[in-house]
């Protein structure tokens, strides 16, 4: 198995991440949302010069992750220090490196961003209908408390929004006895 690297990303990883976003979206989300919301919402919510200046605000941190010279994932993270609430906005792992850790090692980095900012639990959301990751966040322990809508283009889903308390690597778990 190659190995994975992950890592802060910068303005020349812009084409491999709307990459990433579009061949995610098109294999996940394609059988429930039409391919023109999709690109069209690709082409305005992630044109290049909106993620460039996306990348440039202090509270956003994104990381892309390589197996070999592949561009195979990526996590962008929002701290909203008003809610004192960490998000993890976007996790993609392209379809032909799913199940090889690489959405573990960059939910890791997304954790360790929280914890720096002094962030006990991070915050996603995910489309009801995307039921493998959904089970996959629940079993790592997130827990989805609300239910909400989330547009693209001309298509309304559910999104499930959740949390996962975390903590330190080398904290001690309270004894609860």
């Amino acid at each position: 198995m190659t190995s994975v690297a992950v890592r802060r990303w910068t303005e020349h990883d812009i084409p491999a991440v709307r990459a990433i976003l579009r061949d995610t979206w098109d294999a996940t989300y394609g059988g429930f949302i039409p391919q023109r919301d999709l690109h069209g919402y690709l082409d305005t919510t992630y044109a290049p010069e909106k993620l460039s200046l996306l990348m440039q605000r202090p509270e956003v941190e994104g990381f892309v992750a390589f197996e070999g010279d592949v561009a195979a994932g990526m996590v962008r993270t929002e701290y909203n220090p008003g809610e004192r609430r960490f998000y993890v906005s976007s996790l993609y792992v392209l379809p032909a490196f799913q199940g090889r850790g690489i959405g573990s090692a960059l939910l890791r980095r997304a954790e360790e961003c929280a914890l720096a900012r002094g962030v006990h639990e991070v915050w996603l959301g995910v489309m009801e209908q995307n039921a493998g990751p959904l089970e996959w966040y629940r079993a790592i322990g997130f827990r989805f408390v609300r239910k909400e809508p989330f547009t693209m283009g001309t298509t309304t889903v559910n999104h499930l929004i959740g949390y996962r308390p975390i903590a330190p690597r080398n904290s001690v778990p309270p004894n609860n006895t």
